[in-house]
């Protein structure tokens, strides 16, 4: 579905449950994907990576890493700039987030004043970022389209 005024609204939802959580396992993937866990680690089936009960993945956006008055990073800096900032995350209480009508822009609140800003890149191809959650996983992108897929009932 597009996003819409009304929409920015729902998607703020999904994340309700994070806020007053500590980021935690704040970790630079492949290029410049980003994930972070909040809630309990759950069990691991294969003993290697541990996620939470609430997993974020920034998957195929421009992101910055800033703070109220300086940019820290951004996602097509190098690796070893990224790997110095990202861990500032690491036990971070996420305070709000704010999605932005009509460009998409997600904007991940922590405190001391960091804010994670993530922003659209493909509008036809790839999702932005993924919200797994305990019932299913929150899907933006591509471009500002959304969907929530919950998870398959066994």
């Amino acid at each position: 579905m597009a996003l819409t005024i009304t929409e920015t609204q729902s998607l703020k939802a999904y994340f309700q449950p994070l806020i007053g959580q500590a980021a935690w396992n704040v970790e630079l993937g492949h290029g410049s994907f980003v994930t972070l866990e909040f809630g309990e680690a759950l069990p691991s089936n294969s003993g290697s990576v541990v996620h939470g009960t609430w997993h974020f993945w920034v998957y195929c956006c421009i992101w910055r890493l800033e703070t109220h008055d300086d940019v820290l990073a951004g996602s097509e800096d190098s690796r070893s700039r990224l790997e110095k900032v990202l861990p500032l995350l690491e036990g971070k209480i996420l305070e709000d987030i704010e999605i932005n009508f009509p460009s998409g822009d997600t904007l991940l609140h922590f405190a001391g004043r960091l804010v994670l800003r993530l922003m659209p890149v493909h509008s036809e191809t790839y999702e932005n970022w993924f919200l797994y959650t305990p019932d299913g996983v929150l899907v933006f992108g591509p471009g500002t389209g959304w969907c929530f897929e919950p998870t398959p009932v066994s």
